[in-house]
Parts: structure tokens; C-alpha cells; sequence
């Protein structure tokens, strides 16, 4: 199963929240890879590496962002809630 084409996928920046789990087994990033459209290289962080201290995304303007969760649907949910509550 697939959210996004090809076109998406090598166009933007890519974080997973796991390696573990969101590069192989998600259709979104694994069938990319699996084709060559992608390299394992291309995901340039997980959420264990955006924590790290020192870690840095310098952004550009006109920069794609693609965050695959391969977590579940729980996890949205716990993220979303995270951000009602802390709207201001």
C-alpha cells in the first residue's frame, strides 16, 4: 500500500520514525527501494537521530518534507492529541 508515487518519494527530504520498521515494510518507501528509484541513503533520519544532540536539518525554502510513520494508527492518534492540547 502506497500513499505517495515515486515522484514524492525522490523529490523530498526523507525521515522515518523508526529504520527499524518504516523502510522495509511500509509500501511507501519499501517499493521505492526495492525499484532503485531510492537508496537506503536517501532517508537521512529517524526520530532516535532527530533527538540526538547536535543534530541539525538545515531547510531551504523549497524543501519537500516526507515523514513515513510505520508505527500504528495509535501513535497518530497520540501525536495528534499532542498538538490539540498544546495549540495556543
Amino acid at each position: 500500500m502506497r500513499e505517495c508515487d515515486d515522484e514524492a518519494v525522490s523529490r523530498a527530504r526523507l525521515f522515518v520514525d523508526s529504520r527499524w520498521f518504516a523502510i522495509d515494510q511500509p509500501g511507501d518507501l519499501a517499493d521505492p527501494l526495492r525499484r532503485g528509484v531510492i537508496g537506503r541513503q536517501d532517508v537521512e533520519a529517524d526520530l532516535f537521530g532527530l533527538c540526538r544532540d547536535g543534530y541539525t536539518v538545515n531547510r531551504k525554502p523549497d524543501d519537500i518534507t516526507l515523514y513515513k510513520n510505520g508505527g500504528g494508527a495509535h501513535l497518530d492518534v497520540f501525536t495528534a492529541l499532542f498538538i490539540w492540547r498544546n495549540l495556543e
